[in-house]
Protein backbone atom coordinates (compact mmCIF):
# COMPACT_ATOMS: atom_id res chain seq x y z
CA UNK A 1 0.00 0.00 0.00
CA UNK A 2 1.24 3.35 -0.73
CA UNK A 3 -0.44 6.83 -0.54
CA UNK A 4 -1.39 7.98 -4.02
CA UNK A 5 -2.31 11.67 -3.36
CA UNK A 6 -3.37 14.46 -1.09
CA UNK A 7 -5.74 16.25 -1.80
CA UNK A 8 -6.79 20.03 -1.10
CA UNK A 9 -9.88 22.57 -1.22
CA UNK A 10 -9.39 25.77 -2.46
CA UNK A 11 -11.25 28.56 -2.89
CA UNK A 12 -9.37 30.38 -5.33
CA UNK A 13 -8.46 28.02 -8.14
CA UNK A 14 -6.07 30.57 -10.45
CA UNK A 15 -4.30 31.90 -7.69
CA UNK A 16 -3.67 28.16 -6.05
CA UNK A 17 -2.51 26.95 -9.46
CA UNK A 18 -0.22 30.01 -9.28
CA UNK A 19 1.37 29.02 -5.93
CA UNK A 20 1.28 25.09 -6.39
CA UNK A 21 3.50 25.45 -9.97
CA UNK A 22 5.14 28.69 -10.08
CA UNK A 23 6.03 29.15 -6.73
CA UNK A 24 6.39 25.38 -5.59
CA UNK A 25 7.49 24.13 -9.02
CA UNK A 26 5.14 21.26 -9.17
CA UNK A 27 3.49 20.46 -13.28
CA UNK A 28 -0.33 20.42 -13.71
CA UNK A 29 -1.03 16.81 -14.83
CA UNK A 30 -4.56 16.48 -15.41
CA UNK A 31 -7.75 18.04 -15.35
CA UNK A 32 -10.93 17.09 -14.65
CA UNK A 33 -14.35 17.55 -13.49
CA UNK A 34 -16.93 14.32 -11.85
CA UNK A 35 -20.10 16.83 -11.43
CA UNK A 36 -21.31 20.17 -12.40
CA UNK A 37 -19.73 22.86 -10.40
CA UNK A 38 -16.89 20.72 -9.08
CA UNK A 39 -12.89 21.49 -11.10
CA UNK A 40 -10.02 18.96 -10.54
CA UNK A 41 -6.55 19.91 -11.30
CA UNK A 42 -3.46 16.84 -10.37
CA UNK A 43 -0.64 18.22 -9.80
CA UNK A 44 3.04 15.96 -9.89
CA UNK A 45 6.22 16.71 -8.01
CA UNK A 46 8.29 15.36 -10.34
CA UNK A 47 11.92 14.91 -7.77
CA UNK A 48 9.34 12.87 -5.90
CA UNK A 49 6.56 11.50 -7.82
CA UNK A 50 3.87 12.52 -5.41
CA UNK A 51 0.55 13.98 -6.05
CA UNK A 52 -1.50 16.98 -5.09
CA UNK A 53 -4.84 17.62 -6.13
CA UNK A 54 -6.60 21.02 -6.10
CA UNK A 55 -10.53 20.47 -5.48
CA UNK A 56 -12.39 23.45 -6.48
CA UNK A 57 -16.11 23.46 -5.55
CA UNK A 58 -18.66 26.42 -6.84
CA UNK A 59 -21.70 27.38 -4.67
CA UNK A 60 -24.12 25.32 -7.01
CA UNK A 61 -21.81 21.78 -6.87
CA UNK A 62 -23.09 19.11 -4.24
CA UNK A 63 -19.94 18.95 -2.46
CA UNK A 64 -19.64 22.46 -1.63
CA UNK A 65 -19.23 23.81 1.68
CA UNK A 66 -18.84 27.64 3.37
CA UNK A 67 -14.71 27.86 3.71
CA UNK A 68 -13.73 28.25 6.46
CA UNK A 69 -9.83 30.22 6.04
CA UNK A 70 -8.22 29.37 8.88
CA UNK A 71 -6.50 25.97 7.73
CA UNK A 72 -7.26 23.96 10.13
CA UNK A 73 -9.42 21.35 8.06
CA UNK A 74 -6.15 20.11 6.92
CA UNK A 75 -2.84 20.27 9.56
CA UNK A 76 -0.01 20.90 6.85
CA UNK A 77 1.77 19.73 4.06
CA UNK A 78 5.29 18.98 4.32
CA UNK A 79 7.91 19.56 1.61
CA UNK A 80 11.83 18.17 1.91
CA UNK A 81 13.94 20.89 0.67
CA UNK A 82 17.71 21.40 -0.22
CA UNK A 83 17.97 24.56 2.05
CA UNK A 84 14.41 25.14 4.39
CA UNK A 85 15.63 28.38 5.31
CA UNK A 86 16.31 29.74 1.88
CA UNK A 87 13.01 28.27 0.25
CA UNK A 88 11.05 30.17 3.13
CA UNK A 89 12.82 33.20 3.33
CA UNK A 90 11.99 33.64 -0.96
CA UNK A 91 8.56 32.37 -0.59
CA UNK A 92 7.84 34.92 2.65
CA UNK A 93 9.34 37.47 0.65
CA UNK A 94 6.77 36.46 -2.77
CA UNK A 95 4.02 37.50 0.09
CA UNK A 96 3.20 34.22 1.73
CA UNK A 97 2.07 34.60 5.13
CA UNK A 98 4.03 33.02 7.84
CA UNK A 99 2.25 30.63 9.89
CA UNK A 100 5.40 28.89 11.92
CA UNK A 101 8.83 31.05 11.57
CA UNK A 102 11.77 29.04 10.79
CA UNK A 103 13.28 26.92 13.34
CA UNK A 104 16.75 25.82 13.09
CA UNK A 105 19.01 23.28 15.29
CA UNK A 106 22.05 21.29 14.96
CA UNK A 107 21.29 17.54 15.57
CA UNK A 108 23.85 14.24 15.87
CA UNK A 109 23.49 13.95 12.35
CA UNK A 110 24.19 17.84 11.08
CA UNK A 111 21.85 20.34 10.68
CA UNK A 112 17.77 20.40 10.99
CA UNK A 113 15.59 23.25 9.63
CA UNK A 114 11.74 23.73 9.18
CA UNK A 115 9.70 26.90 8.81
CA UNK A 116 6.07 26.76 7.56
CA UNK A 117 4.04 29.66 5.15
CA UNK A 118 0.41 29.45 4.35
CA UNK A 119 -0.86 29.06 1.01
CA UNK A 120 -3.70 31.22 -0.32
CA UNK A 121 -6.47 29.10 1.17
CA UNK A 122 -4.54 29.37 4.46
CA UNK A 123 -3.59 25.96 4.42
CA UNK A 124 0.01 25.45 6.39
CA UNK A 125 2.66 24.24 3.86
CA UNK A 126 5.68 23.74 5.51
CA UNK A 127 9.72 23.62 4.20
CA UNK A 128 12.66 21.27 5.73
CA UNK A 129 15.94 20.22 5.73
CA UNK A 130 18.46 18.03 7.03
CA UNK A 131 17.71 15.58 10.02
CA UNK A 132 16.21 15.56 13.09
CA UNK A 133 18.42 13.09 14.22
CA UNK A 134 19.36 9.38 14.10
CA UNK A 135 15.92 8.76 15.15
CA UNK A 136 14.43 10.89 12.36
CA UNK A 137 11.38 8.26 11.33
CA UNK A 138 9.20 10.93 9.51
CA UNK A 139 10.57 10.59 6.17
Amino acid sequence: MGLNYVAIRVIDLDRSLKFYTEDLGLTIVHKHSYMPGEQVVSLLDKETGQRLNLMYYAEDCKLYTPYKMDGVELDHIMFEVKDAKKTFQELVKKGAPVAMDIMERKTDDGNFAMGLIKDPNGIWIGFRSGSVGKKDQSR
